[in-house]
């Protein structure tokens, strides 16, 4: 632990002295254009092997924009966004200065399109990635709609666009899935040959056990408890080493990505519904959105009244219980992310090598140690509230099918 926050702690002090180096220069990279010159995305119908250099000329400028002047001052709102950027999903993996393609693979009104990358999409002559100004014009338009990030060299429109590319954030999902099933298997065959835990055995034995007596067990009746189980185990490790491989330097964290944590609330939602149905029936289940108003005692007129008040309520709150799980994940992993890049852009924009060595290191690294314990939390949290919701949904109605066993 304590090499991997020295690790850190180098990666830093060597980013945030790489970036106060290159603004003292005020020239890109590549020694372009000069700082002071801002490019205006234009819209062009030219050929595509004109047009790419243009791309990549404009998102340098782009990034030497956040500088005003030649003197040392810097636009906070433009560096700002670039930190909230770091945060958005991509088609390539970004380890410092090389780039690792990814498997772009898309449906269009043309039929199904493979690219390896995007340097092969863009010479394809078929297709083009959108520039930011193109993207942000669209997402205005398009309110909440999804926007293709890409568009036809020929200007056609691409009709109906469905998106099933390998994008950062989904090959480190698919990472952490592949190291908490290797993690599992490991654990379960020590299980067999060792009787006493270590290592990883230990770890993740203990994990378990926490998770069964402390989290499920306490929230729903051991009949549903040992059916659910294999769920909740797999969610808490799922989401606890997506956070984690999110806290690895140059790393994406999944969880920070709307669309997952969304995926892993309606997984909760729809397992909640089945064990409400399969506990009460299908009547009884349709039933309980009246809020018991239909089996109490009272005048049809107060009755109808109080159903017409209930119902809407319990159908609210069928839907704003995953809706919590979702943005509680999403916020607490972004949130984390967003400060510590906030931090390392405090030397950027004071332009001090002692604002980075004595603030944006030494804050950073104690926010990312916090990040450490959040990791833990929010998967516990996650869990906790599915097994609570789950157990509400079962548990209420077993208790009224065992009283009505008594009573008959």
């Amino acid at each position: 632990m304590k090499q991997g926050f020295i690790v850190f702690a180098i990666l830093l002090t060597l980013l945030t002295g790489r970036a106060i180096a290159s603004e003292e220069h005020h020239t890109p990279a590549t020694g372009n254009a000069p700082a002071t010159e801002k490019v205006t995305p234009t819209e062009s119908t030219e050929a595509h092997t004109a047009e790419a250099p243009e791309k990549e000329q404009s998102e340098e400028e782009y990034e030497n924009d956040i500088y005003k002047s030649t003197r040392d001052s810097v636009d906070a709102g433009k560096l700002f966004n670039r930190v909230l950027e770091h945060l958005n999903d991509t088609y390539e993996l970004h380890f410092v200065t090389v780039h690792v393609p990814l498997p772009i693979m898309f449906f269009d009104a043309m039929g199904f399109h493979f690219f390896s990358g995007l340097e092969t999409l863009e010479h394809s002559g078929e297709y083009s990635l959108k520039t930011r100004h193109e993207i942000e014009e669209e997402k205005k338009a398009a309110q909440f709609f999804k926007v293709s990030p890409f568009k036809r060299v020929d200007g056609k429109p691409m009709g109906s666009f469905w998106d099933f590319s390998i994008t950062a954030n989904v090959f480190f999902m698919l990472l952490a899935s592949l190291l908490a099933i290797a993690l599992a298997f490991k654990a379960g065959s020590r299980a067999k040959t060792h009787t006493v835990p270590k290592g990883a055995h230990n770890i993740v034995e203990a994990m378990v056990v926490y998770v069964r007596d402390e989290i499920v067990y306490p929230n729903m009746d051991k009949k549903w408890a040992d059916r659910t189980m294999p769920y909740f185990l797999t969610i808490f490790f799922f989401i606890l080493m997506m956070n984690m491989l999110g806290l690895v330097p140059l790393t994406k964290t999944p969880t920070s990505a709307i669309a997952v944590t969304m995926a892993l609330a309606l997984c909760t939602f729809f397992l909640t519904q089945i064990a409400g149905i399969r506990a009460m029936g299908i009547g009884e289940y349709l039933k309980h959105f009246t809020g018991g108003m239909m089996d109490m005692e009272l005048p049809i007129f107060m009755k109808v009244v109080l159903i017409a008040i209930m119902t809407p309520i319990e159908i609210i709150g069928l839907f704003t219980k995953p809706f919590a799980l979702m943005v509680r994940l999403f916020a607490n992993m972004t949130a984390g992310h967003i400060v510590i890049g906030a931090l390392i852009a405090l030397a950027m924009l004071f332009q001090s090598i002692i604002v980075g060595f004595t603030v944006s290191v030494p804050f950073a690294l104690f926010i990312y140690m916090l990040e450490l314990l959040v990791a833990f939390i929010q998967a516990y949290v996650f869990t906790t509230l599915s097994a609570v919701f789950v157990g509400m949904m079962a548990h209420e109605h077993l208790d009224e099918h065992e009283h009505g066993e008594l009573v008959y």
